[in-house]
């Protein structure tokens, strides 16, 4: 594939400012970012890993720091009016999980913390007495209303490196508390809040102070925010769509197809009506069409630690018991069952395993987006098999 006379694949790229600087190919969502950084809120989102989170934040922050400079040419270059330039804090909850105690969590927290509050002007003084978070509301009673951004990725990243550990759990998810405590209560302070997870299960006990938070996960508005849709992907990625036909052998609109079966079908808001496709297997598929339709779902990264943890006390059901659409209450999409009482359905929900078919009354149907999730449960399957075996000495 001749990809130097085409725009590049924007493949593992989650900075805004090195994708625009690069040419990649930037599906332009900037009206629906607008829609949101026009406000002056609080918000949660919520979607599976790989769909481009990581990105959005990375959005947000050249958007309020450096304002159009990197929008050139973008649906919200018309739209936004705001000469502001704000300080941002950015803060990556994924680079906690790698700790074995309170201790070592609350170290790593504060670092965190201390690192990026730091570089916008906050000043931590060493003490055995005044904790790194009551430093900070300190600080943060200091500043001019409305001048600060504050962008949290994956916040639920430290409790599900301890979801299998329930006194651990329970005191991370307590320290949080308390950090999103402080955020409340100098609320005057930030222009913007935005958090991104892969669940909402966590949710309602780690942010009980912060009430104000707006959880736009099954907003019909915001329900193509992130994924690709089949107008984006016709559009955006025409080029790679002619190509990969005619390395195949296949008819353009007959490759489509196969797309959609394998990659798209992906559905996060409430009216159950708007799919789209993961964006990392089908950059995965343009990038080596070559190689056919290969299940990208469980390369890279592997699984979620979410999951892991989940089937280490959990049992997961064959792939085909998932076929025929499980429902589940609506409700437990945003305000889901606690760890205790979460079932393999809802987080398999939660984590884009299973997505949104239809909705009747207050039920939600779900059932596999597409094949190559379908392969992915299928594999988890027989993976947890395998271990029970070797678990019981059996083969």
């Amino acid at each position: 594939m001749k990809t130097n006379l085409m725009k590049r694949l924007p493949l593992g790229t989650s900075s805004f400012a090195k994708l625009r600087g690069v040419g990649q190919i930037y599906v332009d969502k900037t009206d629906k970012v607008y829609d949101l950084a026009s406000q002056v809120g609080n918000f949660f989102l919520a979607r599976p890993r790989r769909f481009g989170k990581s990105l959005l934040i990375s959005t947000f922050e050249s958007l309020f720091k450096y304002g159009l400079r990197d929008f050139e040419g973008l649906k919200i270059s018309k739209l936004w009016k705001d000469e502001k330039k704000y300080q941002v804090v950015r803060l990556d909850f994924s680079e906690i999980k790698n700790f074995s105690s309170i201790q070592k969590f609350n170290a790593e927290l504060d670092s965190l913390l201390i690192g990026n509050f730091s570089s916008v002007g906050f000043s931590y003084t060493e003490s055995k007495t005044i904790l790194c978070s009551t430093q900070i509301s300190t600080w943060l009673k200091t500043l001019p209303s409305c001048s600060l951004v504050l962008l949290i990725d994956e916040y639920d990243a430290p409790l599900s490196a301890c979801l299998d550990e329930p006194k651990l759990f329970e005191k991370v998810r307590q320290k949080l508390s308390e950090f999103y405590s402080v955020i409340k209560a100098n609320d005057a302070a930030f222009r913007f809040l935005f958090i991104t997870g892969l669940t909402t299960f966590n949710k309602m006990t780690v942010f009980s102070d912060l009430n104000n938070l707006s959880d736009i996960s099954l907003s019909p508005v915001f329900g193509s925010l992130l994924g690709y849709t089949h107008e984006e992907v016709q559009d955006y990625f025409s080029e790679y769509l002619s190509c990969a036909s005619k390395k195949l052998g296949i008819e353009k609109e007959k490759l489509f197809k196969e797309l959609t079966e394998h990659y798209d079908g992906f559905c996060f808001e409430e009216t159950a009506k708007q799919k789209v496709f993961a964006p990392w297997s089908l950059l995965h598929f343009f990038f080596a069409p070559e190689r056919g339709l290969k299940d990208y779902w469980l390369e890279g990264p592997g699984k979620p630690t979410v999951i892991v943890k989940f089937l280490n006390s959990h049992a997961l059901r064959r792939a085909e018991d998932y076929d025929g659409g499980k429902s589940i209450a609506l409700s437990t999409l945003s305000e889901p069952s606690d760890i205790e009482n979460l079932s393999d359905v809802e987080l398999l929900t939660q984590t884009g395993y299973l997505t949104l078919k239809r909705i009747q009354g207050t039920t939600v149907y779900v059932g596999y987006p597409n094949l190559e999730v379908r392969a992915a449960v299928a594999q988890l399957y027989q993976e947890q098999t395998l271990k029970e075996k070797l678990v019981d000495g059996t083969r």
